[in-house]
């Protein structure tokens, strides 16, 4: 074998080598290690067709970012509200003083409700006690006392004038507690008789309906 057909080989098999070098693959995803991640300041290049919305996502307008140029909130003062009106028809509103007084009314409800308020001022009685006192001399001494009279009472009976049967009733004494302020709900229609009795008492009645 002659001395040029020795570097004639040589050189063929260092090109062969060469070339199976650049043919080699690369791994998945481009340049081993660190130097296949994109910079902050590059973007990706998506080949064309590998784009394709899924179709999850609605794109919709982003919110205003918030500038310190932005106004900020102010307050005003709101207006009155008026009010609200009586839904109900006032169809009694008074106030008597009974003294073994009875008083009768008839009313045909026929828009419910029927609401009977009625606040009560019994007459107070005055009378001075002789008792003993509870301070450290322990001496009986004259005291006066202050209190409703034992005859003041008050009640409101709702009758069916039909019948004269008793549908409703409320008052203050006797069988009745000591409140002074009650009320009767009538939610049923019908033709009724409202007496007011009592006696050692001023009371104010309003009674209301949800229609006339």
């Amino acid at each position: 074998m002659t001395w040029v057909y020795k570097s004639f080989l040589v050189v063929a098999v260092m090109i062969l080598i060469l070339a199976s070098a650049g043919c080699a693959e690369l791994p998945a995803g481009g340049e081993s290690g660190w130097s296949g991640i994109f910079s902050p300041s590059e973007s990706p290049e998506t080949p064309d067709g590998q784009d394709a919305d899924p179709g999850y996502l609605t794109p919709v307008t982003p919110y205003p970012t918030a500038t310190s140029s932005m106004a900020g909130p102010t307050f005003s003062m709101l207006p009155e509200v008026a009010p609200t009106p009586d839904m109900y028809v006032i169809i009694y509103n008074r106030t008597t003083q009974f003294t073994q007084t009875t008083e009768a009314f008839a009313f045909d409800l026929t828009a419910p409700p029927l609401l009977i308020d009625f606040d009560v001022e019994p007459k107070m009685i005055t009378r001075e006690v002789h008792a003993k006192s509870d301070y450290t001399d322990r001496k009986y001494k004259n005291y006066k006392q202050t209190f409703p009279s034992e005859d003041a009472w008050f009640k409101v009976t709702v009758r069916d004038r039909g019948t004269g049967a008793i549908v409703a009733e409320n008052g203050f004494g006797k069988l009745y507690s000591a409140d002074t302020h009650k009320q009767i709900y009538m939610g049923r229609p019908g033709n009724y008789q409202i007496e007011l009795a009592g006696n050692d008492v001023k009371v104010h009645v309003l009674m209301r309906a949800g229609g006339v």
